[in-house]
């Protein structure tokens, strides 16, 4: 029957009120016409693998078998058994007349491997044993101790790869604005540094090379050199920390599991999963312990905290509270943060985090050529009268005449679009003048331009460097 309604069935493209005329594939059946999903239901209805004592057991419940649409999965615990599953499978595609491809069927050993590998046949032909292969969009590995350490290193290489392409353009379309960066990041990066999450859970280091992605990309998109600190990423950002959202999501897939029917495998094996966790063994759910473990302020859980939806929820949110507190005081204990005001300009981010040419940080450690040089001695490359940091650079400095006319420039505009911060210029110290404009919105766009124009005249001189901190040759 099936056959005769493929054999019979034409098609129809509809486009607005617009309809083509019928027509039919020459090439066999259309991919994703809408009967398609439902005649396969039928057709695959009584595909359903004997059961044998060797057979994976969750929750106490036999699962030879999973399928995705036409991939099928096949399981057991001892060869002789799994041999005559898919012996059974290979005789129920012949007496329904379909196709079992060996040259795309694969098998895999997990755990130690016997002294004489046997051979797997499907019909009269041997299926190939890979120590890797991807099923339903995950690679899994028999031959690591982390099974999805091929789809860690694959996803971070791809990755890496759509970062590097996002800038690649630079050259061509200028610096990428922060927000647009951003939608990039969302929509191209974020998908392959969190794909499989929801099932490898992060107790080991593959999840390095994710968190470096990110932590590079971030820091091209705001400017930042390569030794920045890390948590004004997400501060200026409000992404949050690639490992930390792949916890979330997989919160979120244990409350999906919390609310399917107890009569789907997927409900019995987050029980089995729970009850190994109860008994201190391997699991899912203890993987995912041992992720709320390391977080900055432990959050220790036990197996009935997993099995309430309530006490999830309340963890997702503890866990949002304790990224944002960690990354908090980290601002606020360091030095170089000390004018953060969560700006994204890339030169005013720049000079906020002390990532800029000043001598006030670029003096500050020892190179091949020269010592540290003690701050009071890190003098303005200029006058030469005092100590070059931000404040001096912005508002002090008239050591060349390119400075003040930007300086000028930049206080008769601000003195047009925000009068009242103008006003501040004259009775305030300079250092808290800069303090009082950085929250000014109006003038926001004004003073990163004013910033990046000082910082500019400043890269064009050389330093001052004290001939007593250089290192002979």
């Amino acid at each position: 029957m099936l056959r005769m309604i493929y054999a019979r069935m034409s098609y129809v493209v509809k486009f607005g009120d617009d309809h083509s005329l019928p027509f039919r594939s020459t090439i066999g059946l259309l991919t994703g016409d809408l009967a398609s999903p439902t005649l396969w239901n039928i057709f695959f209805s009584d595909y359903q693998l004997p059961l044998h004592d060797d057979d994976v057991q969750l929750n106490g419940r036999p699962v030879p078998q999973a399928e995705q649409a036409n991939d099928n999965l096949i399981m057991s615990t001892a060869f002789a058994a799994f041999q005559s599953k898919v012996t059974w499978f290979w005789n129920w595609t012949t007496r329904k007349r379909a196709f079992a491809s060996v040259d795309k069927s694969r098998w895999q050993i997990y755990g130690p491997l016997p002294s004489v590998i046997p051979q797997l046949r499907l019909g009269d032909l041997v299926v190939k044993l890979v120590p890797e292969f991807k099923y339903v969009g995950i690679w899994f590995s028999s031959v690591h101790a982390n099974m999805f350490a091929r789809h860690y290193a694959i996803k971070a290489s791809k990755a890496r790869g759509v970062a590097s392409a996002v800038f690649a353009l630079k050259h061509r379309i200028g610096s990428l604005p922060v927000r647009e960066g951003l939608v990039l990041y969302k929509t191209r990066i974020d998908c392959f540094l969190t794909s499989g999450c929801e099932l490898s859970l992060d107790t080991d280091t593959l999840v390095t090379d994710h968190v470096e992605v990110q932590h590079a990309f971030l820091r091209c998109l705001l400017g930042l050199n390569s030794h920045s600190l890390l948590a004004v990423l997400f501060t200026e950002t409000g992404l949050l920390p690639v490992h930390i959202r792949r916890l979330l999501l997989a919160l979120e897939r244990l409350q999906y599991m919390l609310s399917t029917d107890p009569t789907r495998i997927i409900h019995d094996a987050l029980l089995d999963s729970v009850a190994l966790f109860r008994d201190g063994k391997c699991s899912w759910a203890t993987d995912l312990a041992v992720m709320l473990s390391r977080l900055p302020t432990l959050i220790a859980v036990g197996s009935d905290d997993l099995l309430s939806a309530h006490t999830i929820d309340a963890i997702m949110k503890k866990i949002i509270l304790i990224v944002d507190t960690d990354l908090q005081r980290d601002i606020d204990s360091m030095v170089k943060t000390h004018l953060l005001r969560n700006r994204v300009e890339l030169a005013m981010t720049g000079l906020l985090l002390g990532d800029h040419n000043l001598s006030v940080e670029r003096l500050r450690y020892a190179t091949r050529y020269r010592h540290a040089v003690l701050r009071e001695h890190r003098l303005c490359r200029f006058c030469r009268a005092a100590i070059e940091d931000e404040v001096h650079a912005l508002f002090d400095c008239t050591g060349t005449p390119r400075l003040t006319e930007f300086r000028s420039q930049f206080l008769e505009a601000l003195k047009s679009i925000n009068s009242g911060t103008w006003d501040s210029y004259m009775k305030l110290s300079n250092y808290n003048f800069m303090l009082k404009i950085l929250p000014s919105r109006k003038a926001v766009a004004l003073y990163a331009k004013y910033i990046y124009q000082v910082l500019s005249v400043f890269d064009e001189t050389p330093r001052y460097l004290p001939v007593a901190f250089r290192i002979p040759n």
